[in-house]
């Protein structure tokens, strides 16, 4: 249970503290359309030119404005209020795992709760614990039940844009978009999340140095 709690307070910390990604001021797309006007730009492909009127700069593909932290944020997915910062590419993995070990915590404490639970309805009674301590133990189990299948609806679906290379606010755009361009099948599209060394997938370890010269390279690191 402490095993689990220190990596739920790692990760989520991780994610707070994670810059998640800004774009640097003297990004260019590789076909500038001020450049060159002639240049035929498919606007149905994500990975076109894309100039943020709100911060006055092109970004790469995969960015998008954040209205909450008022800057654009690479490749992200959305603005969290639980962990008080936007998740995008360096912080996702973090906040992935954060969902995680959470989800494990709270069935941790179901499965602590479940004999109150049952002593409760089968309303056999032991000496030292009142009706006041069963109705608590009761409610405590029915919260951290709704909590725990809560989280785990929202870890398979990270898990399903984990697996398609995909993010929350490109859930829709995908639909669309057949095929989409950054599948790069299952094992790479989760090595891009959690990083080449499987050793480290569930340790809230930066796995930037484990991009691939290809992101490198569209990112401008």
């Amino acid at each position: 249970f402490f095993r689990q709690a220190i990596l739920m307070l790692w990760s989520y910390f991780s994610a707070i503290l994670t810059d998640p990604g800004h774009v640097s001021d003297d990004f260019r797309p590789d076909v500038d359309p001020e450049e060159n006007p002639e240049a035929v730009v498919d606007k149905s492909d994500p990975r076109r030119p894309r100039f943020c009127r709100k911060c006055q700069k092109w970004k790469p593909e995969r960015t998008h404005h954040c209205s909450v932290c008022g800057r654009c944020v690479l490749k992200m997915d959305h603005h969290c209020v639980w962990v008080m910062n936007c998740v995008g590419e360096r912080n996702y993995k973090f906040f992935f795992l954060f969902l995680v070990y959470t989800f494990l915590l709270s069935l941790l404490s179901v499965l602590a709760l479940l004999p109150y639970f049952s002593e409760f309805f089968k309303g056999e009674k032991r000496a030292e614990r009142s009706p006041a301590d069963l109705a608590v133990s009761f409610m405590a189990f029915i919260v951290d039940l709704a909590f725990s299948l809560s989280l785990f609806g929202f870890i398979i679906m990270h898990l399903k844009l984990i697996a398609a290379n995909c993010t929350t606010i490109e859930m829709f755009e995908k639909e669309r978009i057949k095929p989409w361009p950054y599948d790069k099948g299952l094992r790479r599209n989760f090595e891009e999340v959690l990083g080449t060394n499987y050793f480290y997938w569930f340790m809230p370890i930066s796995n930037c140095s484990n991009c691939s010269d290809e992101e490198r390279m569209r990112l401008r690191m």
